[in-house]
C-alpha cells in the first residue's frame, strides 16, 4: 500500500515547491484542489435549496469577507496515477501539497469561531501562518507564470469536491483579492480564463447527477469509502492536502468508471453549491 506524503509549502520554499509542480504538470495535468478557510459568516435563512443566482451571491459574500488559510493540491494523470517519491528505505509515497497562506488574522478578519477551533485542533498554528506563510500575491504571480508556460493549456483539468468555495478562492487569489464577479456566469468565465483555459469538474456534482443513487448526499470521506477507497492515513491531519488527495480519487472514479461514456464532459463547469 502506497503512503501519502504531503509537502508543506511556506514562503521560504514556495518557489522550489511550485517549480516541482510545474515540472510535473506535463505528465500529471489533472489538478485537484481543496481550500481551508475560517468558515461561513453569511448563511441562507431559506429552509430549502435556493436558486443558483442566490447560491452564488452567498458564496461571493463569504469569500469576499473571509481570507483563505490553506490550499491543497494533488496532481494526477487521466488514469488517476499520482507522482511518486521514495524515502531512504525505498518505500514509495504519493505526493500532495499543502500551501499555508499568511492572509488570515483572527484578530482582524471576520470568521466563524468553530472553524478556527477546528483548524487549531488539526495542528494549524495561525501565528506561524501569518509569520511564515505564503502571501496570496506571491502565489498568484508564480501560479500565473506556471500556467502561461505549461504546454497545451487547454489539456489542463481542474477538479474539486463540492467546489464552489474552492474555485471561488482560487479566483480571489488570482485576481489579487478583488471582489468576486457579480454573477456566476462571469465567475465561471473568469475562472476558466485564469486557470489556464482548463476544464473544471466538481466530483460531488457529478455524483449527485449520475445513475448511482447511493452516492447522493454523501460527504467527502463517506463517498470515497463507498467508491472503494480503503486506504487512509490517520496520522495525517484532515486538512486541505489530504482532502485534495481524496477528492482526486473520487473524481477519477466518477470520470473513468461511472461517467465513462463521456468522462463527465457534459458536466464541465457545473459546481455543487452553485448549480442545481
Amino acid at each position: 500500500m502506497l503512503g501519502l506524503q504531503i509537502r508543506t509549502v511556506m514562503a521560504e520554499n514556495m518557489n522550489s515547491e511550485l517549480n516541482m509542480i510545474s515540472s510535473l504538470l506535463p505528465l500529471f495535468p489533472c489538478i485537484t484542489i481543496d481550500v481551508e478557510y475560517a468558515g461561513l459568516v453569511y448563511r441562507s435563512s431559506a429552509a430549502t435549496r435556493i436558486a443558483p443566482s442566490k447560491q452564488y451571491a452567498l458564496v461571493k459574500k463569504n469569500v469576499d469577507a473571509v481570507p483563505i488559510v490553506m490550499l491543497g493540491i494533488t496532481l494526477s494523470n487521466e488514469y488517476g496515477n499520482l507522482p511518486l517519491t521514495a524515502d531512504g528505505e525505498g518505500r514509495l509515497f504519493q505526493l500532495a501539497w499543502e500551501v499555508t497562506f499568511s492572509d488570515f488574522d483572527p484578530r482582524r478578519d471576520r470568521h466563524a469561531p468553530e472553524s478556527v477551533t477546528f483548524l487549531r485542533s488539526q495542528g494549524v498554528c495561525l501565528d506561524k501562518a501569518r509569520a511564515r506563510g505564503v502571501s496570496s500575491a506571491a502565489f498568484a504571480a508564480k501560479l500565473a507564470a506556471i500556467l502561461s508556460a505549461t504546454p497545451r493549456p487547454n489539456e489542463l483539468t481542474w477538479a474539486a469536491f463540492g467546489g464552489a468555495y474552492d474555485f471561488a478562492y482560487m479566483l480571489k487569489i488570482l485576481t489579487g483579492g478583488q471582489p468576486l464577479p457579480e454573477t456566476w456566469h462571469e465567475f465561471m468565465a473568469q475562472t476558466h480564463a485564469l486557470l489556464g483555459g482548463g476544464r473544471v469538474f466538481d466530483a460531488k456534482y457529478m455524483a449527485e447527477h449520475c445513475e448511482r443513487t447511493d452516492l447522493g448526499g454523501l460527504g467527502l470521506r463517506r463517498m470515497a469509502a463507498t467508491l472503494g477507497m480503503r486506504w487512509d492515513f490517520p496520522e495525517l491531519p484532515f486538512l486541505a492536502g489530504r482532502k485534495s488527495h481524496i477528492a482526486c480519487f473520487i473524481c477519477t472514479i466518477m470520470r473513468r468508471r461511472i461517467l465513462y461514456r463521456d468522462g463527465g464532459d457534459i458536466l464541465v463547469g457545473l459546481l455543487d453549491g452553485i448549480h442545481w
